[in-house]
């Protein structure tokens, strides 16, 4: 088969340290493909090489599924022959061969296949069955937790009832309805203001290094391999980003053995999916899945869809435009593994790499900054409910499953995501690698993005307080208090920010025109006065401490149009309250690369993204970096070498 004696030692240590098996390393390493290790184990054990048929129905498929590509299925077509698909390891081999001789009978019915047609036979056949129940999502079992009715008949009715009694006091009792309504809205401004301030004065962490990480086999007694870890990609219309994002995926630094990456895309978006076909082949680890059309059109019941065929012990997520920093599923895994045991989940960063293209990109820079280098870990610090952001979160995989995956109903399932999580009893942290994004420059691209996450927000606040009662007892006062400020604030304050914004404008307009002095200026108007440039001071102090030096940083000048941003985000916070009433479950997707920015053919968009010194780009085949290492559970030399005839009779052993 043309592999060297050096290939096979070097597969074979490999292995050891990964928790895999030879033939797999050297799948991945390009020396061999999965069609000739099977075809050359078909021929050393005399049997027929053979791949599962469209009628075959794979028996007890449904208890395959969140495990590894099974190397043993059991079939059944429609004339009821029973036949057995095998694709034994070389480790395994000389087991099964004896196991053929005491059995001769097993021969006319056993056929040798790859890991990889067992893998598409169970995802054909379980199909299904997995598209209905990730239409359904939470709404099957957990109605009370899902966004498929955006807003409650009770609720409803409660909101036009303030409607009416604010309408009528501003009609019979203006002076005192003003006067309430503003001093209310006033303190919860304030307060809203006050939650942010500790995480501006809190120390930043700082990003790991190398050197800070140790070998997961110092971590654990029983070191088994490295874990498997999942990751998926929810495409759709992303025919151009498909080979950056393989690129980005492939320089993730994890064994490439221990990775399950599943390229999910929609049935009917056959661009995409040739793409993605063309981008994968000849790398086993990744895989494509596909969705079958239909209602709702959303990502999180795509990733739903894929979920079950998802093994990896940990789990992260990723968008088509991402480009993790290498390292980041090593910072993941040492967080898991140190972190209390309820740690179902982590935030990585995310960093906008086009902030000095245009001014609402800058904008979206500092915005980033603020929330995923500041706010979030100060929350997570603190055991707060940290809303998720779209991409780059790190699960552990068994709590994802347990609190029943994504809402498929909810347009920022991210956020929801993050509430029930801590409802659960679970709790996230945080990252310091980063992922590097591309923002929006176009106006209308960036206002639909944000009409979709404010109403996403809409509705997640809205189904978690379908019953506050409850909420409080599993939050705590103090918790429910901070999810007020984070969910309910944000909200009315970017609804609420052009009419302060217009109040302060009146009153300043006034005195400059000679109409009043200001004497005249009333405790609120100074209140709030103080609550805008508060706001503004706050997030630019946030943002200029979340910027990282080693990362593009927005021109400063960009930090006075900050106004001019918020007002833009009414309109579209504005936008987002009536689709929440007309069309609740509507996705706007987001397009990237050039469809994104301002000018497509600025030199700038050359620019790659900044990984820093934190992790090396590749590891030799037996370096001295040895966090995704540890000690054999086997020695070394009880390493066979399959490739002569025959194969169980012939060893090397790796001195």
């Amino acid at each position: 088969m043309g592999i060297s004696r050096i290939d096979a030692v070097e597969a074979n240590i490999a292995a050891r340290r990964n928790g895999s098996d030879i033939a797999a390393e050297l799948i991945v390493a390009g020396l061999l493909t999965e069609r000739r290790y099977g075809e050359c184990l078909a021929a050393q054990l005399a049997l027929r090489f053979d791949t599962i048929g469209e009628d075959d129905r794979i028996l007890g498929g449904a208890d395959l599924l969140g495990r590894p590509p099974p190397r043993l299925v059991k079939v059944c077509n429609d004339r009821l022959n029973a036949r057995l698909f095998v694709c034994p390891t070389i480790e395994s081999l000389d087991a099964f061969a004896a196991y053929l001789a005491r059995l001769p009978e097993m021969r006319s019915m056993t056929r040798i296949t790859t890991r990889s047609v067992a893998a598409q036979a169970l995802d054909r056949q379980t199909m299904a069955e997995r598209y209905r129940a990730a239409r359904a999502s939470l709404s099957a079992e957990t109605p009370q937790l899902s966004a498929r009715t955006a807003i409650e008949p009770l609720q409803a009715a409660f909101f036009v009832a303030a409607l009416v009694a604010t309408a009528l006091g501003l009609w019979f009792l203006p002076g005192w309805t003003w006067a309430i309504g503003h001093g209310a809205g006033t303190v919860f401004f304030m307060a809203c203001l006050a939650i942010r301030i500790p995480a501006a004065i809190a120390p930043r962490s700082e990003p790991v290094s190398a050197t800070d990480l140790p070998a997961p086999g110092v971590l654990e007694e029983g070191w088994q391999g490295v874990p498997v870890y999942s990751v998926l990609v929810a495409l759709h219309n992303e025919t151009a980003m498909v080979p950056k994002l393989v690129a980005a995926l492939e320089a993730l630094d994890w064994p490439k053995t221990r990775l399950d990456v599943k390229l999910v895309c929609e049935a009917d978006d056959e661009a995409t999916s040739a793409a993605v076909s063309r981008a994968i082949a000849g790398k086993p680890q990744f895989s494509l899945v596909l969705v079958p059309p239909g209602a709702p059109r959303t990502k999180p019941k795509a990733l739903n869809h894929a979920l079950p065929l998802a093994h990896g012990e940990f789990l992260v997520l990723y968008d088509a435009e991402d480009e993790p920093d290498p390292g980041q599923l090593r910072e993941a895994y040492l967080r898991f593994r140190t972190g209390p045991a309820n740690l179902a989940c982590l935030q990585a960063p995310l960093v906008v790499t086009n902030g000095e293209a245009h001014w609402l990109s800058a904008l979206f820079a500092m915005e980033y900054a603020a929330l995923f280098r500041r706010l979030l870990p100060w929350l997570a610090r603190k055991g707060l409910p940290v809303p998720l952001g779209g991409t780059s979160n790190h699960f552990v995989r068994e709590s994802l499953v347990a609190i029943g995956g994504w809402d498929s109903h909810n347009v920022t399932e991210d956020a929801d995501l993050g509430i029930r999580f801590h409802r659960a009893g679970y709790r996230i942290g945080t990252l310091t690698l980063p992922t590097f994004e591309h923002a929006p420059e176009r106006w209308h691209v960036w206002h639909c993005q944000r009409t979709r996450w404010m109403k996403g927000w809409f509705v997640t606040y809205l189904l978690h307080m379908r019953r506050p009662l409850k909420l409080t007892n599993e939050l705590g006062i103090g918790t429910m208090l901070a999810f007020q400020l984070m969910f309910l604030g944000m909200l009315v304050s970017s609804l609420a920010h052009p009419l302060l914004l217009g109040l302060v404008a009146i009153q300043f307009g006034a005195i400059a025109l000679g109409f009043a002095s200001f004497r005249d200026l009333g405790p609120l108007t100074a209140i709030d006065l103080l609550n805008v440039a508060a706001a503004y001071a706050l997030f630019v102090v946030l943002a200029v401490q979340g910027l990282a030096s080693a990362e593009t940083k927005p021109p400063r000048r960009r930090y006075l149009l900050l106004p001019a941003y918020w007002v833009l985000l009414a309109f579209a916070s504005g936008r987002a309250f009536l689709q929440l009433l007309i069309a609740p479950h509507k996705w706007e997707k987001t397009p990237h690369g050039i469809d994104s920015r301002a000018h497509s053919h600025d030199h700038r968009y050359r620019i790659e993204p900044f990984f820093g010194e934190a992790f090396p780009l590749a590891v030799d085949a037996v370096g001295a970096d040895r966090l995704i290492s540890g000690p054999s559970t086997q020695p070394l030399a009880a390493a066979p070498w399959p490739f002569s005839a025959p194969l169980q009779d012939a060893r090397v052993h790796a001195r």
